[in-house]
């Protein structure tokens, strides 16, 4: 599949006060089947939902720190979130429908137009420099004109490979307790997440390793610089909007092969901010897009 095939998939048809999670709006992208939603509605926050592509069947957990999650999950919510510099919390779980390298899967997105107001020189090396000590591994381009940020799926903050029944339940939303044994054996030197995380970003390392069809996957992913409830990105020291940067593309959450960028799931996560700047960027060209304080569409 080519990249525009997987991009962002077309804006939200509701309008924005209907949204249950406003000013956010996540939804599947066309790609991607759930089980209990229509095509392009509204997908919860804070209770597993389940979905399945041509590569992957499971289900997702996501919390947004600022943004109010489902009402039975208000005090996980606040437990999971209280004292941390976290900004989200993202678990998928579920079954590999085929043996994939570890070093071909990657999480992250690839984008189809380039970003605006990206700094070059000294400054990107210094930013780029600081993602990777956030992110081992982390495949950053942000001036090309198809830029991408990609990282290992072997680098996930917490990994766990279960044999079917004996997977966590992940609609509580707790932290999964890393449990590698199925994929490393009982070897200590990846006893620790940082361990695991360090070796599997190194493709030298993933590439040893495929997945296995019989196994279930728990894998949980949080992060301390991108707050994708508010579109800010916190970064040395600076609040970046990401709503001037992304040109009209939403962040998601998203997991592609590496070589042919095959999807294994995407989740856009629109944000009203996001849609009002394409409103002011595309009127002109008859695009419609749901306005904030309005239930019929802008043209």
């Amino acid at each position: 599949m080519s990249n525009t095939e997987y991009g962002a998939g077309p804006p939200p048809s509701q309008a924005v006060p209907q949204w249950p999670h406003r000013p956010v709006y996540l939804c599947a992208h066309p790609a991607v089947k759930t089980r209990e939603y229509k095509p392009g509605e509204p997908l919860p926050l804070g209770v597993p939902v389940d979905f399945e592509t041509e590569l992957f069947k499971g289900k997702f957990f996501c919390r947004l720190k600022p943004i109010d999650p489902h009402p039975e999950d208000a005090a996980g919510h606040k437990e999971y979130f209280e004292g941390k510099k976290r900004h989200y919390q993202w678990i998928v779980q579920g079954q590999f429908k085929e043996e994939l390298n570890f070093s071909d899967l990657v999480i992250g997105d690839f984008y189809e137009r380039p970003f605006l107001g990206i700094p070059k020189g000294f400054i990107m090396k210094l930013y780029q420099k600081f993602m990777e000590t956030m992110t081992p591994g982390v495949i950053m381009d942000l001036t090309s004109d198809s830029p991408k940020v990609l990282a290992a799926f072997g680098s996930c903050q917490t990994l766990r490979v279960d044999h079917p029944g004996q997977e966590p339940d992940i609609g509580s939303g707790d932290r999964i307790v890393e449990n590698t044994t199925l994929l490393f054996g009982k070897d200590k030197k990846f006893s620790s997440e940082s361990k695991r995380r360090s070796y599997l970003s190194k493709p030298k390392n993933s590439s040893k390793y495929t997945t296995n069809v019989d196994y279930v996957y728990t894998a949980e992913m949080y992060d301390h610089a991108m707050c994708i409830g508010s579109y800010y990105q916190h970064a040395l020291g600076v609040k970046l909007d990401m709503v001037k940067i992304l040109n009209g593309q939403p962040m998601g959450f998203a997991m592609f092969t590496r070589r042919d960028k095959r999807l294994l799931y995407k989740f856009p996560v629109w944000h009203e901010r996001l849609l009002e700047e394409m409103a002011r960027e595309q009127d002109s060209k008859g695009i419609v897009i749901h306005m904030r304080n309005s239930t019929t569409s802008s043209v």
